[in-house]
Formats: C-alpha cells, structure tokens, sequence
C-alpha cells in the first residue's frame, strides 16, 4: 500500500566459504546434505570445501514454523518431490 523500505531487501552472500552468511552455516548444518557425491573439484570456487556444502543454486531448504530447518533438498529435486514432501510434512501434528 504505498510503503517504501529505506533499507535494503535483497543481496547476494557467501553460502560457502570463509565468507558464508550464518544463516547458512545454521542451515546446513541443521540439515544433512542431500547427495553423497561432490563432483568436480574443478568446479569449486570457494574455500575451504565442507562436506554439507551447497553444491549448485536452486538447493532447497523447508524451515518449520519455529524456526527449526527441516528439509533440504538437492539441486536436481523436481519440484513435485519437494511440494509432496511439504505437505506430508504438512500433515505432521508438529509442524503447525
């Protein structure tokens, strides 16, 4: 309805790294990772490599409603298992 923040909403964090964000050392460590492998070492630009990393954008995490990480899925998760595992988890007596 008109408002305008004067600060600022978005912008682009560390996930990994010396420089990672907290909230996503919380996050991943709440929640283990959702594949075994890797990949190319090649490929990866930050330092120093942790094994609940986040691999690849689009890793998804579902955080309950206290707050407490639930979920985490991986990069290549269709998006109809993420949305059947919400709301299975959804159906949870503790998840409201």
């Amino acid at each position: 309805r008109g408002y305008v923040p004067n600060f600022q909403l978005f912008g682009k964090g560390d996930v990994n790294g010396e420089k990672e964000q907290k909230v996503f050392t919380f996050l991943k460590l709440s929640c283990p990772h959702p594949s075994e492998v890797l990949g190319s070492l090649r490929h990866i630009s930050w330092d120093p490599v942790k094994v609940h990393d986040i691999r690849w954008n689009f890793e998804k995490f579902l955080v309950g409603p206290d707050g407490v990480p639930v979920m985490r899925w991986s990069h290549r998760t269709p998006v109809g298992a993420v949305k059947a595992d919400i709301l299975e988890y959804l159906k949870q007596p503790n998840s409201k």
